[in-house]
């Protein structure tokens, strides 16, 4: 008798078969003396937890369904994503603008699709007009900043609360069917509106239901299936029905009935067809079936006036062609209950399936040309996507249009008439998109007399959106929809953005304490690109920019920008008599002003043809204009008469702004100032009227413009004393003869305007911001009150800039005044009235840099533009959470011509003031900026909400690795160019001669601020080039040898008799006859001539047996790679003083290939393909097995953390787990689990990041109460960023057990709760509230759906979820309400250790936001 146990042999435990008697006679002989000794104590696993939330989504786009979701009048465009629903908006010059994310499913959306009302063609008539006039009327100007007593109108008139033409139809991964639309309200926003249905359960993994969906044409009826065995069709509740029910009980019911259909085979696809015109009550469902290595078509077909369990259905059934086995699309057509079938190789049309003599139409596809990257891929590309546009029927009325879209861009267009007897009447290509396509197609109707507009996102490739004329070839580019997929690898650097002043001390702090920047690899051949990976709100440019050269950009002490029209006003609805448009830029330099003014070149349309911006001509004003140029402008503003204001140290002007000359004027300058004259009166009856402040130097001042007057408020000084001094501008200038006394010095001065008072608020060079209440200058007469005063801390706590927003809450309007200090710091104060005065409050202090930080109000929505140094930030608080903290974002500059740009220092930043005309016609850069970067202005115009922004890099080839060199200030990027040998032919007698293709591997030095240029031979890097250098160059690895493929690519600085040497270990792949092996290749690294990139000189190439999959660094002078099953360490020594020793590698044996290494010396960390996490120690000169994972797993990527004694690691199955290295060797060598967390997708790249400057606070913290900080432990600024291929950012934190235990009470609330989770499963092992360890899946946080409970409620919804009352019907932990509460308070004063009774709840909702920081 034997049995098997696992028994240690030379240092790793293996399966062995032993005589239990053996070994329980061997137990009974231990000495007694020897039992009793005591245990010897062992170091504890720690309990810690992980918080994961989704940084940023998969930029991957599954379907485009263009549809009216909200209103019969809002064109909307859905794209659907793996685990979410962005909607957007369709608009008339070719954009389209996000209004609303859903991600809230908790499940895989594996199909969507829409019912409702028929698709009908936009008629943009009066009546939207009209609408779109009553919606901007709604946002009309108001007096006052701050007004409780302000009511907007009501817009509910606007939109009857009524249910929108369509709805959209998902299918989840968690077998649930889910109708959602958008519902216009009360609130602000559209109010989603959703319902679900569960699915049957699956009996196996084909049998889920929703992989495919279809819809009969009218809506009538659904059809969902699986990919095998079954479908259900229901019957669906016409759109009538539907809106009768939704306004008697608020509730969306589309479903009807429902009946099962068996099937015996596979289902490829799945539509409805179009009836005959005579038979219009009939529903044809027609289905693909393959079976037995055949497919054939099978429909069913019944009256849709009966119902589904009355209706008889028997299958009819058709065998396909041999070459149609598997189609790649089945288009229904409008007519003859006809279809098309798209295959690899040709396209079948098949009409009349209905009357049994149907008839079949063979056609050739129009796009035979050859693939547009055939070095790409050794097959031929396939049609991914087909749309049908909108047409008026009015003169074909039976003529239907089909799209054909293929993978690599290229686009077909059929016309198909019944009259014919081929039903296709025309097929030909339309153009090249330029980008990877897969079935995220469609086509959006913008009205009868707009072209169409294609959206398609990009397949390894950014998306783009086109203008496609009807019945024309060559859509034209109008936009980009960013895609970064596939990351295959990215590296965290900290890069000065200003890299024109790298060397500066500025720079230096920029380096070592700024935002660090994301660089990623993705793309794929000619879309290949290095992307930096940006999130924040994106500042799109709105015109050329226009350089300014050194004389205007240096030293500018402030901008303003006055926009205006010239030309015939009163006729600018009409096309041909539209007015033009000039922008006037006033820049001020600390001795004089100048002014340039910026016109629009020839006589463009203002909606250009292509991608490119619209170009204007800059122009220096030197005459007299009305201004004075040879002085500092302190202040710059208009009247409501649309006269401009300009105050200087020494006095005010007022004047109109001249037009410029026609385009096609030709008159001599002398002539032309003399009409400028004539005109300038003739725009403003009033002359320029100047105002000399006579003794008094003005050293700030504010310009406050309302519908009725205009206030001017300036901080001057007289004889060594300051004063405050007003004026009021209606018909002429007049100053008060009163003036308010100033304690010092006045560094900026800013008028906030607040329930009918005026307050002045003056910061001082004493470090105070002042708040001076005059009384009512409108009248002339000054009454002021005692001044409120708030001192800022620190010896360069001097306020140098003042903005207002204000917070909306349940308690009314709160007002903060955002001050920008001299210390590179933002301060922000809460200002309340009180009986007779008003009081400040310190809420929150952000850091920004070293320098001072400039603020002001962006007038068009309520947030704070910030910028100091590098940073270009907004700043805004949440509504309706009167606690919540300040939500500061990047500003990206971004220009659709080059998407390389990289912004550099904004030395001044300005609103553009629209003049004002009648109706309050705005300009086309109405409400957008001018900023100064470097010697160049741009006028950008700023997004609403937050998105990606990334900046591409351009490659000539597909990344595969990425790297930033500390050493060499630049990314290191190893990727691969594919290159035709020899095209695909036909030779006559031979047939078709396949085509040769080869890789070549490249590597690039980049500097992260320059875009690349194509690939430079190294051998020809000496030789005189008529182009101009640059040090972006590719460099060719020559050394590769054929089908020799680059895996990797390390930085070595090895260190050996006192000299550091420089170079770069490239790992490789080497396919050889039956067998496969590897090289490694070192190559040196030297500095090359100046703009060259470094030069690469081959120092040695080790040649192995298998391919080496991974390398690391060991200190000082060793090297550790991992050849097939083998792990390797190579030291250097030193032969002689001139000659490095490589010396003999030492080995070891593993089970499986090494993905992964790292090295935190004495110990080698593995990540293997069966066995995740392997350590080993490098010893003696040996390398020993410590210690591994207790779990097999297919292990991708991992990170070591050394502060917890943790290795986080990743594996193929979409976890992620945190294992506890012992200190100590243990008898079973097996590291314990800590942690697992389920992620949506797979994380193949582990990384260290920093959050930014201004997302932690070494001062002092938000607070409810203003005295008392938010947590004795602020969560710590290093946070772990983990990549996935779809391109989804994952950020992780660990959490101590006491954080984990209350977090994780919460969500186990949360997900219960309706509101916060309305898709999650309810699992029964859910139903516990109190925490449970009991596992390490248990001890993952999800932090996606703490997020939610904070943004959608925050305090009042944690409240609620600890009001509901158990539920004693199922298993719970509590038996009342009272008890959960004495629970939660309890964990939650574990964290909170100073928290009071009665601020627990905000406390925390509080400390939430903290946790979940983003890091970008």
């Amino acid at each position: 008798m034997s049995v098997q146990t696992t028994v240690l042999e030379n240092g790793r435990w293996v399966t062995r078969n032993v005589d239990p008697y053996h070994v329980r006679a061997q137990n009974t002989e231990t000495p007694r003396k020897e039992q009793s000794q005591p245990s010897i104590s062992l170091p504890k696993t720690p309990s810690l937890g992980i918080l994961t939330k989704t940084l940023v989504r998969s930029s991957v786009i599954n379907r485009i369904i263009p549809a009216r979701i909200r209103h019969k009048t809002k064109n909307d465009v859905l794209f659907i994503s793996a685990n979410a629903v962005t909607i957007k908006e369709a608009k008339g010059d070719y954009t389209i603008g996000q209004i609303a994310i859903k991600s809230d499913f908790d499940s895989t959306i594996k199909s969507a699709r829409i019912i409702g009302e028929r698709r009908e063609l936009t008629k943009h008539d009066d009546s939207y007009k009209m609408l779109k006039r009553e919606e901007d009327d709604i946002h009309t100007y108001k007096d006052n900043d701050f007004d409780n007593k302000g009511e907007l109108p009501d817009h509910t008139a606007l939109y009857r609360r009524e249910l929108p033409p369509h709805i959209l139809v998902l299918a989840l991964e968690s077998n649930k069917l889910v109708f959602l639309c958008a519902v216009s309200g009360k609130s602000e926003h559209p109010e989603l509106l959703w319902s679900q249905k569960a699915l049957p359960a699956p009996t196996s993994p084909l049998q889920g239901l929703g992989d495919l969906i279809a819809v009969d044409p009218k809506s009538r009826a659904m059809a969902v299936a699986a990919h095998e065995g079954r479908a259900y069709v229901y019957a669906l509740n016409s759109m009538i029905e539907m809106r009768a029910e939704f306004k008697e009980k608020s509730r969306l019911g589309p479903i009807k009935e429902e009946k099962l259909i068996l099937m015996d085979g596979r289902i490829l696809k799945m539509e409805f067809l179009h009836p005959p015109e005579d038979e219009s009550n009939r529903i044809i469902l027609l289905l693909i079936i393959a079976r037995d290595h055949q497919s054939q078509l099978i429909w069913y077909d019944w009256n849709a006036d009966m119902p589904l369990h009355q209706s008889q259905w028997k299958p009819n059934k058709m065998p396909l062609h041999p070459d149609e086995q598997m189609p790649l699309l089945l288009i229904p057509l409008m007519k003859n209950t006809a279809f098309i079938l798209v295959c690899e190789k040709r396209m079948v049309l098949i009409k009349d399936i209905l009357t049994g003599d149907f008839h079949r139409f063979f056609h050739r596809l129009a796009a035979e040309q050859e693939p547009q990257e055939p070095g790409i891929s050794g097959r031929r590309p396939i049609w991914v996507q087909w749309a049908r546009p909108m047409r008026s029927k009015r003169l074909r009325p039976n003529e239907d249009n089909v799209l054909l879209c293929r993978e690599d861009g290229i686009v077909q267009y059929m016309v198909i008439d019944p009259g014919i007897e081929g039903m296709i009447d025309s097929n030909h290509n339309v153009g090249k998109l330029g980008v990877n396509i897969n079935t995220s197609f469609a086509t959006v109707d913008l009205g009868v007399k707009t072209e169409d507009l294609l959206v398609a996102g990009g397949d390894e490739s950014d998306g783009c959106l086109w203008d496609f004329p009807s019945r024309k070839t060559g859509p034209n580019q109008r936009g980009t929809i960013p895609n970064w997929t596939p990351i295959n690898d990215f590296a965290v650097a900290k890069v000065p953005i200003d890299r024109q002043n790298a060397g500066s001390p500025a720079a230096a702090n920029n380096a070592s304490t700024g935002q660090q920047r994301l660089f990623a690899c993705c793309g794929r051949g000619k879309h290949g690109a290095i992307s930096e990976l940006r999130y924040g709100i994106e500042a799109s440019k709105k015109i050329s920019t226009v350089d300014l050269g050194d004389k205007l950009s240096n030293g500018v002490l402030g901008i303003w920008a006055l926009h205006g029209f010239y030309g015939n006003v009163g006729e600018q609805d009409k096309q041909s008599q539209r007015p033009k448009d000039v922008t006037y830029i006033i820049v001020s330099h600390p001795l004089r002003t100048y002014l340039l003014r910026l016109r629009r070149k020839g006589d463009q349309d203002l909606v250009d043809d292509d991608v490119g911006l619209p170009e204007y001509d800059p122009e220096l004003v030197g005459h007299d204009v009305g201004l004075d140029l040879n002085g500092r402008t302190v202040a710059a503003g208009r009247t409501a008469r649309g006269l401009t204001i300009q105050i200087t140290e020494t006095s005010l002007r007022a004047t109109s702004l001249p037009k410029p000359p026609l385009p096609n004027d030709t008159r001599s300058k002398e002539e032309d100032i003399e009409e400028r004259k004539a005109e300038k009166s003739q725009l403003d009856a009033e002359t320029p009227q100047t105002y000399q402040f006579g003794d008094s130097r003005i050293l700030a001042a504010c310009i406050h413009t309302t519908a009725h007057n205009t206030i001017t408020v300036m901080a001057a000084q007289r004889n060594e004393k300051f004063y405050l001094e007003f004026g009021i501008f209606d018909a002429q200038y007049q100053p008060l003869i009163e003036r308010i006394t100033l304690r010092a010095h006045p560094s900026c001065l800013s008028l906030l305007e607040m329930e009918d008072e005026i307050l002045v608020l003056v910061g001082t060079l004493a470090g105070d911001l002042e708040i001076y209440l005059p009384g009512d200058i409108g009248s002339g007469l000054l009454t002021p009150s005692p001044t409120i005063r708030h001192a800022f801390d620190g010896p360069f706590g001097i306020c140098d800039s003042i903005a207002t927003i204000a917070r909306t809450t349940k308690k009314g309007v709160q007002p903060f005044l955002v001050c920008g200090l001299r210390d590179g710091t933002v301060e922000t104060l809460s200002l309340s009235k009180g009986v007779g005065t008003y009081h400040m409050s310190l809420c929150e202090k952000l850091a920004f840099g070293h320098t001072s930080v400039t603020v002001f109000k962006d007038t068009t929505t309520n947030r704070v533009i910030i910028h100091c140094e590098n940073a270009l930030c907004t700043l805004q608080y949440p509504q309706k959470d009167g606690n919540a903290p300040a939500i500061v974002l990047n500003v990206w500059i971004t220009d659709p011509s080059e998407p390389s740009l990289q912004q550099g220092k904004i030395s001044a930043i300005s609103q553009v003031v629209d003049s004002w005309l009648v109706r309050g016609s705005p300009g086309f850069v109405a409400g957008s900026f001018v900023c100064i970067d470097g010697d160049l202005l741009h006028t950008i115009y700023l997004d609403s909400q937050p998105n990606m922004v990334p900046r591409r890099l351009k490659l000539d080839g597909t990344p595969v690795r990425v790297l930033y060199s500390i050493h060499l200030e630049k990314l290191i990027v190893l990727h691969n160019n594919f290159q035709v040998l020899r095209a695909a032919r036909k030779i006559d007698g031979l047939g078709n001669v396949p085509g040769k293709r080869a890789v070549r591997p490249m590597i690039s030095f980049l500097d992260s601020d320059i875009e690349p240029v194509t690939a430079l031979d190294p051998d020809a890097m000496d030789v005189d080039n008529v182009e101009k250098p640059n040090d972006n160059r590719a460099l060719i690895i020559s050394e590769c040898k054929p089908g020799e493929k680059c895996l990797g690519i390390s930085e070595w600085l090895p260190k050996v008799g006192g000299n550091e040497c420089h170079m770069l270990v490239i790992n490789t792949m080497l396919t050889r006859a039956h067998k496969s092996g590897g090289r490694l290749l070192f190559f040196a690294i030297t500095e090359g001539r100046k703009n060259q990139p470094p030069k690469l000189v081959t120092q040695k190439t080790i040649d192995t047996d298998e391919p080496v999959y991974s390398v690391a660094i060991y200190p000082d002078k060793s090297l550790v790679y991992c050849s097939g099953n083998d792990l390797y360490i190579q030291s250097l020594g030193l032969a002689d003083a001139s000659r490095i020793n490589w010396q003999a590698p030492i080995k070891i044996a593993m089970r499986s290939p090494g993905r992964h290494l790292t090295v935190t010396e004495p110990y080698i960390y593995v990540s293997s393909s069966r066995e995740s996490v392997s350590i080993y120690r490098y010893d003696a000169g040996q390398l020993v097995y410590q210690c591994g994972d207790q779990s097999a797993r297919n292990g991708l990527h991992h990170l070591h953390l050394p502060s917890q004694s943790l290795v986080l690691a990743s594996d193929t199955s979409d976890t992620v787990v945190g294992l506890w290295q012992p200190p100590e060797r243990r008898i079973d060598n097996a590291m314990t689990t800590v942690f697992e967390a389920v992620l949506p997708g797979s994380i193949t790249r582990l990384r260290r990041i920093d959050r930014p400057i201004w997302s932690h606070d070494p001062f002092i913290s938000l607070t409810s109460n203003g005295n008392k900080s938010v947590s004795s432990s602020i969560p710590g600024d290093e946070v772990i960023l983990g990549s996935s291929a779809d391109g989804t950012l994952t950020q992780m934190s660990i959490l101590s057990s006491i954080e984990w235990r209350l977090l994780r009470f919460i969500q186990n609330m949360a997900e219960r709760h309706r509101f916060i989770c309305p898709f999650h499963p309810a699992n029964p092992h859910k139903r516990h509230i109190e925490p449970s360890g009991a596992r390490p899946h248990h001890m993952h946080i999800n932090g996606d759906i703490l997020e939610r409970m904070v943004d959608r409620g925050g305090e009042s919804l944690l409240n609620e979820m600890l009001d509901v009352e158990p539920d004693h019907g199922s298993h719970t932990d509590f038996g009342s309400k009272e008890e959960r509460r004495e629970r939660f308070d309890e964990l939650a004063k574990e964290v909170l250790k100073d928290a009071e009774d009665g601020e627990v709840l905000s406390r925390l909702v509080l400390w939430l936001r903290y946790q979940l920081r983003s890091a970008l």
